[in-house]
């Protein structure tokens, strides 16, 4: 029977997250006030919560790049519904069903029009943001403490953001779900071969739209997260927001093409990018090098990615060589 090694890339992601942690506590051992942590562990929740949806769509070998301007139009509607005294437990179910069924549109054109996901969501993109400025004059403003309860009120121990507690549940849930869930197998299946997976029985097109419905539910999550944090919401509050759920997903080991990747890498991949900004701006850098930074993880990270794939198709390669001979 033959070992696994324990060289994966959730180990070397682990160490290189320990390297970053104890340099920063040489570096900067101011860095590690309660309030910093707490900052980050609150944008780490929203992070995640959007990272793990995105890891379901990847999974398929597609992509979403309207994911922040989705989450600036549930946002506002979110900050538009809390405007009126809507208490926390009606805005989280209101603002997954927003997100639902605005990433459920994207999968339908992808699926329907047969239209390429970069394209379809890069549409989708400018619709979202060419229609926000129509329906507020920039922002919405002077919003009541039952909005911002979240943010300010919801404290486990009266120091840990709630928003911490949600991320665990969702995360735990899709750790189980991607482990155990039929319907996760039918992800790695059609993103490892379309075509042999429609062959196999599975509703590829039907499975691709509920794996954007579902994504679009945690988008959900993390706009209300975000419109939360404070009394007022712009039209902007999502953007470029994309990038890092999508560099957190690859940073974590899952295959841009699709059919491969877990949660817990895409879990640490979340943490070192909610940890790379606040970090640049701690140590007095630019804050523009928070971008260099993600876009340079995102490139090392596809390169990585794509050297294995190589190299795994060279073995699969040798193996039938060999079967043959």
């Amino acid at each position: 029977m033959k070992k696994r090694s324990f060289l994966t890339t959730e180990f070397y992601l682990f160490c290189f997250l320990v390297v970053i942690m104890l340099l920063l506590a040489v570096a900067a051992p101011g860095f590690y006030t309660l309030n910093n942590i707490m900052s980050i562990l609150n944008s780490f929740s929203y992070i995640l919560i959007s990272a793990i949806g995105m890891n379901l769509i990847i999974l398929t070998g597609n992509i979403d790049v309207s994911t922040g301007a989705l989450i600036s139009v549930v946002a506002l509607a979110s900050a538009a519904i809390g405007k009126t005294g809507v208490p926390f437990a009606g805005l989280l179910p209101a603002a997954m069903v927003m997100g639902a069924l605005l990433s459920t549109l994207n999968g339908l054109f992808i699926t329907g029009l047969k239209i390429p996901a970069i394209v379809a969501t890069l549409a989708t993109t400018q619709i979202f943001q060419g229609v926000l400025p129509l329906t507020v004059e920039g922002s919405i403003y002077d919003l009541p403490a039952s909005f911002t309860w979240l943010a300010f009120k919801a404290k486990i121990f009266g120091v840990v953001p709630a928003s911490v507690l949600i991320c665990l549940i969702v995360t735990v849930f899709f750790l189980l779900f991607t482990r155990y869930s039929r319907f996760s197998k039918k992800l790695y299946a059609i993103g490892n071969n379309r075509n042999g997976a429609r062959l196999a029985g599975i509703n590829v097109d039907k499975t691709v739209v509920i794996s954007y419905t579902i994504a679009g539910a945690l988008f959900g999550i993390t706009a209300l997260i975000v419109a939360t944090a404070g009394q007022r919401v712009t039209t902007t509050m999502g953007t470029g927001m994309e990038m890092t759920f999508i560099a957190a997903v690859v940073l974590g080991g899952t295959s841009p093409a699709g059919g491969s990747g877990k949660i817990i890498g895409t879990v640490m991949g979340a943490f070192i990018l909610a940890i790379v900004a606040p970090a640049i701006n701690f140590l007095g850098i630019s804050p523009n090098w928070a971008d260099a930074v993600k876009g340079a993880i995102i490139l090392i990270s596809v390169v990585v990615s794509a050297a294995r794939n190589i190299k795994g198709r060279r073995v699969i390669a040798r193996c039938a060589v060999r079967q043959g001979g």
